[in-house]
């Protein structure tokens, strides 16, 4: 048997350019270089097979790596079958093998990166670590996908991560594996890596490695024996079986889920099992997005790509870098910039753990030369770069139009376009995450105004292919690749509301979740947080009322000396004149300030208990003024006509009244003389009887009289007790109006949520009416008061 094989030349250009840069671009000349005959040259550069001693003696003079620029002719069937046992051992399967080495080098060997640039898969890689699991059905429905789906970490449901291993050791101890993880953790990196370490005689050189890209499938028609034949260059199908019965293949297949179709995916993934269990000696490794492959057997060890530690982090960053370039001070200084940007804002910690996210952090600092201060800027820039660089190595036949239709849109378009997925989205906040195949695919074929829902779903697969912010989570159903780009997305259309809109999203409990989860992932979140301040307020512009009250709130809070934030005393002064002093909800004073929830304590626990020391009040700085609106409202309350006198408790305050009363005098005498008179002039004209028939009698005859004169004392020395006369509906629209307040200032709460400058400043304008509102901030709330 022929035992001196033939190599092609693949890389034409490159031995031209080598040709014109060496000998002038004269083949005669090479030709007499290397001593061969012009028809040996010709064949070389017409790419058509060359003995390899010749081959390879071309390549020298022309300064190339003959690895890396040819391939192996196939092998032909009857020299396979003829052969003797010794043959097939010694030359056959070598020549197989070094075609395998040949193709993974020319196809795997190199990776593209965000910045366009190839660099080498060994130069930038990072090993990988993976996490034991035990074998579980992945393929779950809407529902449970729904409810194991950790929003932060993007964690489905995989189980318990027992312990952190070296990748290479996982993969170099399981002859059967299942390689699992989240869009852009480097499961195909990982893949290539072994397939060149093995090309390297360092992962299982005994074998012969395969590398077969699922997403190539075309048509039901795929077999797996077919392609692992094609990979190793084989003319049939008993070739590949005889060496698939002597236990000599690695196969290496990567993207289970991006094979285009459900149907074809079931299929390859049952035609996979059924071949790893039937060649079991063989080793089989296959890649996967998590949740999207089926049932998995005991046989099959799976396992899942881990997130990156702090010293992956550093070290891929630095490779990125040098791969781009940079010399080593420049590298070092580019990731003293990344880091310095990571430790000031903690957020963007998120963003390092996997590759791709990292690898967008890396392009944004490369193309502008410093980190964003804000995350949202980060994700607005880096999302930009990513729609603007296609990727045509990720090109799927069969969606083609989808493709065509997506690569015309303009940048602006396709932001448009993801924008409007994550708004509807947000408009069911019980599923904010998963999208139905059919919904999302109609949703983007009436978006660009597409003949049918197919096309809508061949651009979805397009934009899946190109940049991987949309992507297939199980079978057919979709979601954002991250969390954090669907909340960047939903913030940009919150901002796009008007104010009526957004306010009315605000004041939904079921939204609240959503919008803080929101808040938490764009820190700071300026912007939002002021149109949610500015949307609150222009909810009860045109409500007089309302506003008539709040006026009195900011003119009550004025009146009182006290170094409590001005806010806070809005805010009781709210509670107060609203709930009158038996039901204050005084949550959002405590929140707008500390240091004045022990008073409001203090002034609760007086009203509840008649008992209470007052030298302790005094003593513990309990606020005078305060204290005088408790007594004068609670004893508004004890002669309060609408009290059940049947009712035992209000018998009980109504025969106090006269208590009450010398307390609110002690203080008063303090505060306000005038007011001391009117307190004694309506003290002597109480019935002194504590006898609940006389008391009756005296409130018929005198007991009306007695409160309205009681509340225009209150009103004229202290401004309270005034009757607002709300209806329903305004009690329903103030008690919206204070819950959404308290949750913007929750929202405040959060670490990292609010700069400090916006956070003084909406606290300054909180619970301020109308008109107090425009006078203050006339550009945001007259210039803009029609919109």
């Amino acid at each position: 048997m022929e035992r001196s094989r033939k190599l092609a030349l693949t890389n034409w250009t490159q031995a031209n350019d080598a040709l014109n840069l060496y000998f002038e671009g004269n083949k005669s000349k090479l030709t007499e270089h290397v001593k061969m005959s012009r028809t040996t040259i010709t064949a070389f550069f017409n790419q058509k097979p060359v003995r390899e001693a010749k081959f390879r003696k071309i390549c020298l003079a022309l300064r190339l790596n003959w690895q890396e620029v040819s391939t192996v002719q196939a092998i032909p069937a009857e020299s396979f079958a003829n052969a003797s046992q010794s043959e097939k051992e010694t030359a056959t399967l070598q020549h197989i093998r070094e075609h395998c080495r040949q193709k993974i080098f020319n196809l795997h060997s190199r990776m593209r990166l965000l910045s366009g640039e190839e660099i080498g898969v060994d130069q930038l890689y990072v090993d990988v670590w993976l996490l034991n699991r035990s074998p579980r059905t992945f393929q779950v429905s809407q529902d449970k996908l729904l409810q194991t789906f950790d929003l932060r970490n993007d964690r489905l449901g995989l189980g318990d991560r027992i312990k952190r291993n070296p990748s290479f050791e996982v993969a170099n101890t399981n002859a059967k594996l299942l390689i699992l993880g989240k869009p852009g953790a480097g499961k195909t990196t990982f893949l290539k890596h072994l397939a060149v370490d093995w090309c390297k005689e360092q992962f299982q050189p005994d074998l012969i490695a395969v590398f077969i890209e699922l997403r190539r499938i075309r048509d039901g028609e795929w077999k797996l024996l077919n392609a692992i034949r094609q990979e190793l260059g084989l003319e049939t199908s008993e070739q590949t079986e005889e060496l698939l019965k002597q236990d000599k293949l690695l196969v290496l297949m990567d993207g289970l889920d991006e094979v285009p179709t459900s149907e074809l995916r079931r299929k390859a993934q049952n035609q996979f099992l059924e071949m790893a269990n039937q060649y079991a000696n063989n080793r089989w490794i296959l890649t996967c997005r998590t949740q999207i492959i089926a049932s998995i057997p005991d046989w099959l060890t799976s396992v899942e790509v881990a997130d990156f530690s702090s010293e992956q982090v550093q070290q891929f960053v630095q490779n990125w870098f040098q791969a781009s370039g940079e010399s080593d001070a420049e590298v070092l200084q580019q990731w003293e910039r990344l880091n310095n940007a990571v430790e000031k804002n903690p957020a963007l910690r998120e963003l390092t753990v996997t590759p791709v996210l990292l690898s967008l952090m890396c392009l944004v600092l490369h193309d502008e030369g410093e980190m964003p201060p804000r995350m949202t800027d980060l994700y607005k820039r880096g999302i930009r770069l990513l729609l603007e660089k296609w990727n045509d190595t990720k090109a799927i036949e069969g969606w083609e139009v989808g493709s065509d239709t997506y690569r015309k849109l303009s940048v602006e378009q396709k932001e448009s376009l993801l924008l409007e997925i994550a708004a509807r989205k947000f408009e069911n906040p019980k599923n904010f995450v998963l999208f139905e195949q059919a919904e999302i695919g109609t949703q983007v074929a009436q978006f660009l105004h597409l003949a049918s829902h197919k096309e809508g779903v061949a651009v979805l697969k397009a934009m899946e292919a190109q940049h991987g912010l949309l992507i297939e989570r199980a079978d057919e159903l979709w979601s954002f690749s991250h969390l954090t780009f669907q909340e960047h997305f939903t913030v940009q259309w919150l901002t796009q509301l008007s104010p009526a809109q957004l306010a009315e999203k605000i004041a939904d409990s079921q939204w609240q979740q959503v919008v803080e989860q929101l808040v938490k992932s764009q820190q700071p979140a300026d912007r939002l947080l002021r149109l949610i301040k500015q949307s609150i307020d222009r909810s009860i512009a045109g409500e007089l009322t309302l506003n008539r009250f709040l006026n009195w709130v900011l003119q009550k809070a004025g009146s009182i000396r006290t170094n409590d934030k001005p806010a806070a005393l809005r805010a009781f002064y709210f509670a107060f004149g609203r709930d009158r002093a038996r039901d204050l909800d005084l949550d959002l004073a405590r929140d707008l300030d500390l240091d004045l929830a022990l008073a409001l304590d203090l002034a609760l626990a007086r009203a509840l208990d008649f008992d209470l020391n007052f030298d302790l009040a005094r003593d513990l700085d309990f606020d005078f003024d305060r204290a005088l609106d408790f007594d004068l409202d609670d004893l508004l309350d004890d002669l309060d006509p609408g009290l059940d006198p049947g009712l035992d408790h209000a018998r009980v305050r109504a025969l106090d009244r006269a208590f009450t009363l010398d307390r609110a005098l002690d203080r008063a005498r303090v505060l306000d003389d005038k007011l001391a008179v009117k307190l004694e002039q309506l003290k002597t004209r109480l019935p002194l009887s504590k006898n609940w028939q006389h008391f009756q009698q005296w409130w018929q005859a005198e007991g009306r009289q007695w409160l309205e004169d009681l509340r225009q004392a209150m009103i004229e020395h202290r401004n309270i007790g005034h009757d607002w006369q709300f209806n329903q509906q305004q009690k329903q629209q103030l008690q919206r109006y204070y819950d959404a307040n308290h949750f913007l200032v929750k929202l405040m709460q959060i670490e990292g949520a609010v700069s400090p400058d916006v956070r003084a400043d909406i606290e300054d304008s909180l619970l301020l009416p109308w008109d107090e509102l425009q006078h203050r901030y006339p550009d945001i709330y007259v210039y803009n008061s029609l919109n």
